[in-house]
């Protein structure tokens, strides 16, 4: 049973650490032939070279969409806080405002 245990934490936490990289294949650059004039060859090339376009876009794309979604969870977690500080910490009954007037210390 700890077994099991121990493994799910392992498989989880892995997960987890992992879960920012991009789920795609890394993008390889194409290496020009050296016999500009082997036609198999350069057009081998030419196909490499959209593929590689093809692969750093999308992964330009899925870099910004998850900016977008961080910020949105980071605005998420700032609104959070903020409700929390007003209406829980901070609550009227605790810090009445106007503070009421302490008499002199003599």
């Amino acid at each position: 049973m700890k077994k099991l245990i121990l493994t799910a934490a392992v498989v989880c936490l892995t997960n987890t650490a992992f879960a920012h990289d991009y789920p795609g294949a890394d993008c390889v650059a194409p290496i020009r032939p050296a016999n500009d004039q082997n036609d198999r060859l350069w057009q081998a090339f030419l196909n490499e070279i959209d593929a590689f376009r093809d692969c750093t876009q999308n992964k330009m794309e899925w870099h910004q969409s998850a900016v977008v979604a961080h910020q949105q969870d980071a605005k998420l977690a700032v609104e959070q806080w903020n409700e929390f500080v007003r209406t829980k910490l901070n609550a009227p009954e605790d810090f009445p405002w106007p503070p009421p007037e302490e008499s002199p210390k003599q």
